[in-house]
């Protein structure tokens, strides 16, 4: 052999070396990548593995909170029906005592009137006394059965139609002709905007605020002031005295049925304004007020434009 052919194949050998070598260093590298590979897609999976866990967990307890809900979301509307139901029976019990008692009522006025006018100069002072008693107590309960029977028919009223408001406070000054007559009361409004609601019940909602405004005037000629605005979605109206004043701190209070908070010398039974609330409250507004003690009463309340 020659040295050419023996170097040439030196070199030849030295070439498959190296070839080797690169190829046991490849195969080591694959190795090591590869469990690195699989180390880091083990870890993944244990991760996801438990972020399932952690997953289901959540989902069960979501699960149990909302069936929670749901029990409780169904009791609340059976207490719901079955208190509208007691509010239906009550009302309906309401005005069929009211109703009933109105017939002994009268009888007993009638022949207390008939003692009084009788035998007014034969019995002595003491007995005039009971029977006066007697009548004004009759006569006081009169007005609360009326009172009454009239918060009982509020939601009787279900007919939505357009108002015009002039002419609704129009007919309460008419209504009111005697009272407003005798405090020569000024009634005051302008340009009213037209409006829909229940007639019945927003002729007496600006009835009950009038009158309650003459009742309480003090000594002053009673100045009573009607505006209103439209709002986005309601309807807004004030009317406003020159009274007496009505003590803010009894705010929830106020129209509450049956309670008067102040002047109680003053004659009523304490429904004026409980009444005027259920009306608002069947338009599905609101009704608040704002006083001071000597200086007036502005009552404020809405009327909403969607009654569904």
């Amino acid at each position: 052999m020659s040295d050419a052919e023996r170097h040439q194949w030196l070199e030849h050998c030295l070439n498959i070396r190296k070839e080797f070598q690169r190829s046991d260093f490849q195969l080591k590298r694959t190795l090591k990548d590869k469990n690195i590979v699989t180390n880091l897609l083990n870890r993944t999976i244990d991760e996801l593995r438990q972020q399932q866990a952690a997953v289901e967990s959540t989902n069960e307890e979501l699960r149990l909170q909302k069936k929670l809900v749901e029990e409780q979301s169904d009791k609340l509307t059976e207490q719901l029906h079955m208190l509208e139901k007691s509010y239906a029976e009550l009302e309906q019990f309401s005005y069929i005592a009211s109703h009933d008692l109105k017939s002994p009522l009268c009888t007993i006025a009638s022949y207390a009137g008939l003692l009084k006018r009788r035998y007014f100069n034969e019995i002595d002072a003491e007995a005039n006394e009971f029977i006066d008693y007697i009548m004004k107590a009759a006569s006081h309960m009169n007005e609360v059965i009326k009172d009454l029977l009239e918060f009982s028919d509020i939601n009787k009223d279900s007919v939505i139609e357009t108002l015009d408001v002039r002419e609704l406070l129009l007919l309460v000054m008419k209504n009111l002709g005697t009272e407003i007559a005798e405090s020569k009361a000024q009634i005051v409004f302008g340009e009213l905007p037209a409006m829909k609601g229940m007639r019945t019940g927003v002729l007496q909602l600006f009835q009950n605020l009038v009158a309650n405004a003459i009742k309480f005037r003090g000594d002053k000629i009673p100045v009573v002031t009607i505006a209103g605005e439209v709002l986005e979605d309601a309807w807004r109206f004030h009317v406003k005295d020159n009274g007496l004043g009505l003590d803010e701190t009894y705010h929830e209070k106020a129209f509450l049925p049956f309670q008067r908070i102040s002047y109680l010398d003053r004659p009523g039974t304490g429904m004026g304004l409980a009444i005027c609330k259920k009306i608002v409250l069947r338009h599905n507004g609101m009704i608040w007020y704002k006083s001071e003690i000597g200086n007036g009463t502005c009552f404020s309340f809405t009327i909403a434009k969607n009654m569904s």
